[in-house]
């Protein structure tokens, strides 16, 4: 309960943080260029892990509790690499 916990606050943290900067610094180029650049970096992740969850239920049969819980470390992975990406996009932009 307490990992699932950590996990529902970890991605609410690194979405409320993406919503602050898309209020912040969205409407101008400069902004919607990071986001662009770090959503597009990311999207490459879902499509890894994804394959990566296919290819082990493939040879090893994924209860619904482990393929809950593998989709939800995608989720929260790709939000903390975007969240890096933003902000590594922000300092040098």
């Amino acid at each position: 309960m307490i990992k699932w916990l950590a996990v529902v606050t970890l991605v609410w943290i690194l979405y409320q943080y993406e919503k602050r900067f898309m209020l912040q610094e969205g409407h101008d180029e400069r902004g919607k260029m990071i986001l662009y650049k770090s959503r597009s970096r990311t999207f490459t992740y879902v499509l890894i892990g994804w394959t990566v969850v296919h290819f082990i239920n493939s040879f090893y049969h994924l209860t619904y509790a482990q393929f809950k819980d593998a989709i939800a470390i995608i989720i929260a992975g790709v939000l903390f690499i975007q969240f890096i990406y933003l902000f590594i996009y922000r300092r040098k932009y």
